[in-house]
């Protein structure tokens, strides 16, 4: 990772790192805010190489969850880092960096959730911004005799937002035009995200968070608004892809902006596509476009290729994907969509749920490849990267 790449001048530059992968996540557990957790083999060795692909890039501070999974991972990245950044960065935790709390639902498998908390789960899934879980009040109970009246609701994903946005605030000032890392937790990271890009609670799941993937916000100064510039980068982990969260079915599109992208470029990208099967691709009728796809494609001889006009993309495009996620129920249909840079941002955009006047906040880069699942029917898709490059 190029120590120039996503920096602007006037900017504080922020990198979010995922905890490693962690023994509840392993075993498919809900975390929560337990400690009980804490890091695998696999865990420490991906926050190594986390370390080793952020040497390059000059870090000011580091902040992490005061919970053991991720302080374990910010010592790994250290220990990846350059030997005279070792002895400069000094580590500091913070207690908004910690995770969402889910008390009834933490050390449980997600199995047992979606077996025994059917409803909850439900609204969890489907509208974690209304989710709720019910805390007792010990002095309220001393008061009243019926236990039920004592019984306060709490909103988890809302809470997080809030601390979230008390971290922004007390952190920015600090740093103005500095580099800093934050190493924290998979739902943490996507209030933080969410938060600075004035994303709605109710699209909470809609962001992916991969153990040790890599996000990048630019904040300018004096502001708690940032621009997005990479989204849940992993291949420095070896992964071509990140990895589906969601089942291996559904839709994946692989977005890919071409604005300007050099031959180079061009041939790398598709040596890095080369193992990943691609069903069809949809691309603007522009030449330019048409020409890249064959290179893009050159290994990919079954390929169903679409071409539309580019002033029909937005409508072809919404109908393509109602037609491919009708074949994909129960198997994974992948396909390539490439446009110009405001087409690309506009899909996406739209996916995160961005209002229009916030697409600026999206920095997308010609040649870059973005990357959105839409695991079943009636799900909202999820973003799994953006700004994503072969290595």
């Amino acid at each position: 990772m190029d120590s120039q790449s996503n920096a602007e001048v006037g900017f504080t530059r922020v990198i979010l790192v995922r905890h490693g992968q962690s023994t509840f996540n392993a075993e498919g557990r809900y975390q929560g805010r337990s400690d009980e957790s804490v890091l695998t083999e696999k865990g420490y060795n991906s926050a190594y190489q986390t370390g080793v692909a952020l040497q390059k890039i000059p870090i000011d501070a580091i902040y992490t969850s005061p919970l053991q999974r991720a302080i374990a991972t910010t010592h790994q990245i250290i220990k990846g880092l350059s030997p005279s950044a070792k002895s400069l960065i000094k580590i500091n935790t913070d207690p908004n960096l910690t995770e969402i709390d889910l008390p009834d639902w933490q050390g449980k498998t997600f199995e047992d959730v979606r077996q025994n908390f059917a409803v909850e789960y439900q609204c969890w899934q489907q509208r974690p911004h209304e989710f709720q879980i019910n805390h007792q009040d010990s002095l309220s109970k001393a008061y009243y005799h019926n236990a039920a009246t004592a019984i306060k609701p709490e909103f988890p994903v809302l809470n997080l937002y809030e601390q979230a946005k008390q971290f922004w605030q007390t952190i920015l000032p600090r740093h103005l035009d500095k580099t800093i890392l934050v190493v924290s937790h998979g739902g943490t990271n996507r209030a933080l995200i969410s938060s600075a890009l004035n994303l709605p609670p109710a699209r909470y799941h809609t962001i992916q968070q991969s153990n040790c993937g890599i996000s990048i916000l630019n904040f300018p100064a004096n502001s708690l608004s940032a621009k997005l510039s990479a989204l849940n980068l992993t291949s420095h982990l070896g992964e071509v892809l990140p990895k589906l969260k969601a089942g291996k079915q559904g839709l994946r599109l692989l977005l890919l902006p071409v604005d300007a992208i050099a031959p180079s470029q061009l041939l790398q990208l598709a040596e890095f596509l080369k193992p990943v099967s691609i069903d069809f691709s949809l691309t603007s009728e522009l030449c330019t476009c048409q020409e890249i796809t064959s290179h893009l494609l050159q290994y990919h001889s079954t390929t169903v290729q679409l071409q539309v006009s580019r002033h029909n993309f937005p409508l072809v495009w919404q109908q393509t994907i109602d037609s491919r996620r009708s074949l994909a129920t129960n198997t994974l249909v992948t396909g390539l969509v490439i446009a110009s840079s405001a087409i690309i941002k506009c899909i996406i955009g739209q996916i995160l749920g961005l209002n229009a006047s916030d697409f600026w906040r999206l920095q997308l880069n010609s040649g870059y490849l973005s990357v959105v699942h839409y695991p079943l029917k009636d799900s909202l898709p999820i973003s799994q990267a953006i700004n994503l490059s072969a290595p």
